[in-house]
């Protein structure tokens, strides 16, 4: 009896430590202001501390502070500015039907000298990721060919008829008013794909027959939720 309790005690200790080796640095628990579960919260700061991926983000500090939220301050691009601030590096995250995926930057959004109808555009270290829907685990999408662009329009403003395009002209689009020269009032009108040859191994969402991914079920689409957070640490 004592050595079967021993071993219990053992394999209870053992599947603690694991699990603590698992979970080091991680909060696991999401901060208020954000819709994302706890494990949705793990799987991406999971990829933001992948070894070797974000040189000095990639620390057993890292979390995530929530600053902006669809459902909590409305869907304008100016409360996105206010929320947002000069705060970087930067995860946006979109929710549609049951997928969740978004992206990141590595700076914060940069605006015109030109206040309030010009736009920017700047380098930036720039990637997608999926947490739901689209593959069997959380993963990074690299961008190549000229992905690490982004571009943001003023409050008044439009880049390529939206507010904000992430990764290029071709790849993530927030406020997208759909004829390429009037941004959306909405920031959860949306566009996106990513072409075949940036799109990991086990994608089983939405693609055509050249492999281009659709993240959000199809090129243009009206989100259900779209979240800004702060990446610290």
């Amino acid at each position: 009896m004592f050595i079967r309790a021993v071993a219990g005690l053992l394999t209870v200790l053992c599947v603690a430590e694991a699990q603590q080796v698992h979970l080091r640095g991680l909060q696991v628990t999401p901060p208020e202001g954000t819709s994302l579960s706890a494990s949705e919260y793990e799987g991406l700061v999971g990829l933001l501390v992948q070894e070797g991926e974000l040189g000095v983000l990639g620390n057993a500090t890292t979390k995530l502070t929530p600053l902006y939220w669809t459902a909590a301050h409305g869907t304008a691009w100016r409360k996105v500015l206010v929320r947002v601030g000069d705060a970087e590096p930067l995860v946006f995250i979109i929710r549609k039907d049951n997928y969740v995926f978004g992206a990141f930057i590595s700076d914060r959004l940069l605006l015109s000298d030109d206040y309030p109808t010009d736009r920017r555009e700047y380098e930036s270290d720039v990637w997608l990721f999926s947490l739901a829907g689209h593959f069997p685990q959380p993963t990074k999408i690299n961008l190549y060919g000229g992905g690490q662009i982004v571009r943001v329009a003023e409050r008044r403003g439009a880049v390529y008829g939206a507010r904000v395009w992430i990764g290029g002209r071709f790849s993530l689009a927030m406020g997208y008013g759909g004829d390429g020269r009037s941004a959306a009032a909405d920031i959860r009108s949306c566009r996106h794909y990513t072409t075949g040859s940036d799109v990991p191994e086990g994608y089983t969402g939405v693609k055509n027959e050249n492999g281009t991914a659709f993240l959000g079920g199809s090129m243009e689409f009206m989100a259900d939720d779209i979240e800004v957070l702060h990446v610290i640490g």
